[in-house]
């Protein structure tokens, strides 16, 4: 078996354990925010897709730095698209932060391509507020608000 091969087989067992390992803790916590349901746990939506982001995120960085450290022609592709998602998770905790400084307990951010989606914990979202939202996306991003989409849950 070539180095390369053995590479990337310990480093897919490696992920595997960290994707374990993630799993198993947001499966197995229970926050202050769940609600117990007739003996069902209810879990914070905001808190599963995060950590869910988390996982994804960190398993495709680390095939990355893969291939990254293994050079050839996938290295600037794969360097590229390291510095795609940190800034991507950069600009998202940015905009949480902004966006919870008008007051929203809940806020989720995610960007994919063009689009940024924008999930709030509300349930009477004003235009005001909205145009605050838009305002503060447009304002540090290089998206129109055509491209923003902004959705509540109660």
């Amino acid at each position: 078996m070539g180095k390369k091969k053995k590479i990337f087989v310990l480093a897919g067992m490696v992920a595997l354990l960290v994707i374990t390992g993630v799993l198993n803790i947001v499966l197995n916590q229970t926050s202050d925010r769940d609600r117990d349901v007739g003996g069902i746990v209810n879990r914070n939506y905001f808190e599963m897709v995060r950590a869910d982001n988390l996982a994804l995120r960190q398993e495709t960085k680390m095939w990355l730095q893969v291939v990254i450290q293994g050079g050839g022609e996938g290295r600037a592709a794969a360097e590229a698209q390291m510095l795609e998602i940190t800034n991507a998770m950069i600009m998202e905790g940015m905009l949480e932060d902004n966006i919870r400084a008008l007051g929203f307990s809940e806020v989720l951010v995610t960007s994919s391509g063009h689009f940024i989606t924008v999930i709030l914990r509300s349930n009477d979202l004003t235009d005001i507020q909205v145009a605050k939202i838009v305002s503060i996306i447009t304002t540090n991003t290089d998206r129109t608000p055509s491209n923003i989409r902004i959705m509540e849950i109660e």
